[in-house]
């Protein structure tokens, strides 16, 4: 059976999300270890920022564990908001504050969490109606 057009497009549509979850799967997850790793560092950096120091640890414990949640399929664009929220705080930081952490590195994530989230919105996490039914959160009948 030959492959349609469509059928390419799907695959290297699929392709592409599971290369950008691979990429942002790694730096998240990087980075939220990092965050404990250099604690000092970091929280000498949130503290700079005009955050409180020990947010540090808050932010790198959720990017190390929505790093890891999208990998599941239903909570992967759940996992692409929260961390979109990170990526926003750490975008006003470092174009509020002068510092040498430039606004490419956030924006990038941004973009790749939208797409990710985007792209696994139909298969989140549903919950059952009353006759057995799945049901889209939020959805009404």
């Amino acid at each position: 059976m030959a492959k349609t057009r469509s059928d390419w497009g799907k695959r290297i549509a699929w392709a592409f999300v599971v290369l950008i979850t691979g990429l942002e799967v790694l730096t998240m997850g990087d980075a939220g270890l990092s965050k404990f790793q250099s604690m000092d560092g970091w929280m000498y950096w949130f503290a700079r920022f005009g955050y409180p120091p020990r947010m540090a640890l808050l932010v790198g414990a959720v990017e190390f564990v929505g790093a890891g949640l999208l990998l599941i399929p239903r909570l992967a664009s759940y996992a692409s908001i929260i961390l979109s929220i990170v990526m926003l705080g750490a975008l006003e930081a470092v174009l509020t504050t002068e510092t040498d952490l430039g606004w490419f590195d956030p924006v990038l994530h941004l973009a790749f969490l939208g797409i990710i989230g985007a792209f696994h919105w139909k298969r989140r996490w549903r919950r059952l109606g009353s006759r057995g039914e799945a049901q889209v959160v939020g959805e009404g009948r």
